[in-house]
């Protein structure tokens, strides 16, 4: 049996409001990657954007995450991760895809890290 490339997938962004499509988008990549047979897709992470990005009316993130985890309440393989939003200066996304951080919970290394 062929051995499955494990895969989390994440979205960064405002999320200033999460909204059915961002879900959405979420089902429609699972099912691309299970469709190929190369690939196992294990959990999704949402990562709301940090309050100083810049985004004119960009809601506090506080309650973009709380709103991303009232809209995710019933999903078993999507979570909202806040590191992101949690720290002092806005990050690029490199920053949070860096090898040996910053998404809680799943650890990216140079052995195991795919971009796809």
């Amino acid at each position: 049996m062929r051995r499955l490339i494990p895969l989390t997938l994440l979205a960064c962004g405002s999320f200033n409001p999460i909204t059915n499509m961002h879900m959405r988008l979420f089902e429609l990549a699972r099912d691309h990657f299970h469709q190929t047979g190369k690939y196992q897709v294990r959990g999704g992470i949402i990562s709301p954007v940090n309050d100083n990005y810049g985004k004119q009316g960009l809601v506090a993130a506080k309650h973009r995450i709380a709103m991303a985890r009232l809209a995710l309440e019933t999903s078993e393989w999507i979570k909202v991760d806040s590191w992101e939003s949690e720290q002092e200066q806005w990050s690029e996304t490199v920053e949070v895809l860096s090898p040996g951080l910053n998404i809680r919970g799943v650890l990216l290394d140079q052995a195991t890290a795919h971009l796809i």
